[in-house]
Parts: C-alpha cells; structure tokens; sequence
C-alpha cells in the first residue's frame, strides 16, 4: 500500500499547476541503532536499493563506479539516475533530465546524497535533495513527494534496525 501511494504521489505532481523558478531543498533523517558499517553495508550501493519499500527492481550499468546509471522500477513507473559521487558512507546521485524521467518526477536538476554517519553508539542515516520543479508543477508538492520517498526508505530502515 505504501509503495503504490509514492507512486502514485510522484506521477500525481506531473498534474499541478504554478511554475516554480528557485531550487527547492529536502532532507530527511533517521536515527538507528546499528553501527556505520553495518546501516552503510545494507544501503551504501549505488546498484541495490532493494533496502527500499518503493522500490521493486534496480538494475545498474556498471555497478557503484563513476557514471554508473541505475534503473528503478517502482511498480510500474520506472526512474532512471546516475551515480555523480562515491565516498566512504555516502554517495550522491542525479535523476537523468529526460521526458520520461519528468512524467514519472516532474523535477529538473535533482541532486541527491545519502550519508550515514556515526551517532553515539548507532548511526544516523541523513537524505538529501535539491532540485526544481518543472514548468507546470508545483514547489511544495515536489518537496513533500521527494520526503515521502525518503520517509518511506528511512522508515524502513528503522524497522530494519530496531532499538534495543
């Protein structure tokens, strides 16, 4: 149910209304108790976003090296991104600014990074974006969207990683 509500809002926003010019930012967060290491084993690939419940398939071109590109089959629509950077427990991407990546996401630009990094004796996963809206969407439905989709994932790794 969950994943065919993100879907569903993401294909959703290509209907909205009001041009929005500025770069709209959203970062979302999630404390865990589990080490770096272990948080960054299960999500640190480019390649597997499996750890997501949105996400149905991934398949990437060459891994989680440079310029690498990844398809993501959300049950039904489809996203493709490239990796833009690879460092030590995060990696950033983009959305390819493609007609069909724009019907799915009406969004240009679209940066994104996600990082974990140690908190105490657990870790805390931290999601990043930045991007702006196409002509005919609107910035406030983008950014709720966007955090939707990271909520969804961090929410999943909460479960994935309970507290003691």
């Amino acid at each position: 149910m969950k994943k065919l509500a993100i879907a569903t809002a993401l294909v959703a926003l290509g209907g909205l209304s009001a041009h929005a010019a500025e770069r709209v930012k959203v970062t979302e967060t999630v404390k865990l108790a589990a080490p770096p290491a272990k948080v960054w084993e299960k999500i640190g690939h480019f390649s597997d976003m499996s750890w997501h419940p949105a996400v149905k398939s991934t398949e990437a071109s060459d891994g989680d090296k440079a310029d690498s590109q990844r398809r993501l089959d959300l049950g039904g629509p489809i996203l493709w991104e490239a990796i833009v950077q690879n460092k030590p427990n995060s990696y950033s991407y983009r959305i390819l600014d493609n007609g069909a990546n724009q019907k799915v996401l009406p969004v240009t630009g679209y940066v994104s990074t996600i990082t974990v990094k140690p908190d105490g004796q657990g870790s805390e996963v931290v999601w990043s974006s930045s991007f702006k809206p196409v002509a005919g969407s609107e910035a406030e439905a983008a950014r709720k969207a966007i955090a939707g989709v990271y909520r969804g994932g961090l929410d999943a790794l909460a479960k994935a990683f309970p507290k003691n």
